[in-house]
């Protein structure tokens, strides 16, 4: 049985050009080595090879724990089939190399993220069984996914986590986090990733080294990381423009982006300074124009704040002009009061306004699109006055990254079976069900409501729900506008961009 999947491995490894076909008795010595075996006899299969190798891979870390060689457990199997995946990676090198040798940057990256599918560093299989759907709001259509690959995290969490970044500089671990370029060809833990088939790609970002490579859990076409070769804080500043302006020259048809700097308005991990960026138009990039401006000091630039829940401002032209019409912004946002509308800009030396900035190449512009944070708490919201409030948190407390900024969401995985169960006691009309189950009983006033509004079947229940869940995230990123699309924020707003 081992022999067979090995044999199944290798042949997978050749046909998708991870090695060539002399390397057959050199790769199997290599997988033999690390199970513990003293031989192997190939096996001849007509048996169509899979698409990815996950297949393969389970069926050998299966054997792997049946035989003791390893210990049953989901992490310990993962990192035996990474490091057998490693064992047929190119080296780092030869990937660049690789990478450069295309004349075209569209057929580069095209090929880097195939070979990385074909690796298994991008669970494609996995992701594939995330759910997702649209949903029509008056924004324009929100992609909405629910995440089976990764668990929730809480806000408080995500702070943390932030924290312990100067610890692991003192406690010397090893690599610092999951961002850092140590953890090209690392081996993992059981509680830690193994990355033996991750490949980097080096660049030269406003003349500092950073790498490119791709996210493992892509949640869109071609979604990359972009990282700074230096373990460091998140930090927005005058670099970051410049930055996203550099990729953009290597890097002219994706978008980039930043999450913010700061708790809970920033992504999931603010102790290393990254980037994010890919293939992909994001409802946001679609959205209507809420209004236009001029600024003097630009005046071929063209400058739009978009209608949108979150308060984004766009500015489009020269590369010179829209770094440094965005830089302005930023500078004036970062100190700017605003009382009546709890825009708090900082509590002593605690800042809490920020940006999450996003740019992409048009028909040869730079187009920048800035959307304005504000992290403060207050009494009446302890969790942030620009965050989802808490009769939204059934469906989503985390914080609202940059992903999500531009209209995608990412739902927590217990969603799909908690809609299943409140689906079912819909279609049977039993709300008191609901209210009891301790599973569910969180979405009782929302399916309350929802029940008044809709007569749930068997057919329909499971499309209604997700219809709705997508209008909830819709309402989370309304949370997040600083200055609300009503009159008197539309008021607010312009005293603003007067500064500008």
């Amino acid at each position: 049985m081992i022999d067979f999947q090995i044999s199944r491995l290798i042949d997978y490894a050749v046909k998708n050009k991870l090695i060539e076909e002399g390397d057959r008795v050199w790769a199997a010595n290599r997988i033999i080595s690390r199970l513990g075996l003293d031989g192997f006899k190939a096996v001849t299969s007509k048996e169509p090879l899979p698409k990815y190798p996950s297949e393969i891979l389970f069926a050998i870390s299966a054997w792997a724990a049946a035989d003791k060689k390893i210990a049953d457990l989901s992490s310990a199997r993962e990192i035996l089939e990474t490091e057998i995946m490693g064992l047929l990676t190119p080296r780092p090198s030869d990937f660049t190399a690789k990478f450069k040798s295309f004349k075209d940057i569209k057929k580069a990256t095209r090929w880097m993220y195939a070979a990385q599918q074909t690796a298994d560093y991008i669970k494609t299989e996995r992701v594939s069984k995330n759910l997702s759907w649209t949903t029509p709001t008056r924004y324009g259509r929100m992609d909405i996914t629910v995440n089976l690959s990764k668990p929730e995290k809480d806000p408080k969490e995500i702070a943390a986590v932030k924290a312990l970044g100067v610890n692991a500089l003192k406690s010397g671990v090893y690599p610092k986090c999951a961002l850092c370029a140590e953890n090209e060809g690392y081996a993992g833990r059981l509680n830690y990733p193994a990355r033996q088939n991750i490949r980097l790609l080096p660049l030269n970002l406003s003349g500092e080294k950073w790498f490119f490579q791709y996210s493992p859990y892509v949640y869109y076409k071609e979604h990359c990381i972009v990282l700074n070769e230096r373990h460091s804080d998140m930090l927005i500043n005058e670099k970051t423009f410049v930055r996203l302006a550099d990729f953009l020259e290597q890097f002219p048809h994706y978008f980039i982006g930043s999450n913010a700097d700061l708790p809970v308005v920033g992504g999931s991990i603010l102790n290393h300074d990254h980037y994010q960026g890919g293939n992909y138009v994001f409802p946001m990039h679609r959205a209507k124009i809420r209004k236009t401006f001029k600024l003097k000091k630009f005046p071929r630039l063209k400058c739009e704040v978009l209608d949108w829940p979150v308060t984004v401002i766009r500015f489009t032209g020269s590369r010179k002009d829209a770094l440094a019409a965005a830089n302005r912004l930023f500078n004036i946002w970062v100190n700017y009061n605003d009382a009546a509308a709890g825009i708090k800009s900082h509590s002593g030396a605690v800042r809490h306004n920020t940006v999450t900035p996003i740019a992409r190449m048009l028909k040869g512009k730079f187009q920048f699109d800035i959307a304005l944070r504000n992290n403060a708490a207050s009494k009446e919201f302890p969790d942030g006055i620009f965050h989802s409030r808490p009769q939204f948190h059934h469906i989503k407390r985390e914080n609202i990254g940059l992903i999500e900024v531009m209209g995608m969401a990412i739902l927590p995985g217990r969603l799909k079976t908690e809609m299943k169960e409140v689906g079912n006691f819909l279609v049977k009309g039993d709300l008191n069900a609901i209210k009891i189950s301790p599973a569910v009983t969180k979405h009782y006033d929302w399916v309350l409501r929802l029940s008044k509004k809709y007569k749930f079947t068997t057919e329909n229940a499971q499309k209604i729900l997700e219809q709705e869940t997508g209008k909830i995230f819709a309402e989370v990123l309304e949370c997040c506008g600083v200055f609300k699309n009503t009159p008197e924020g539309n008021i607010r707003l312009d005293n603003f961009l007067a500064l500008l």
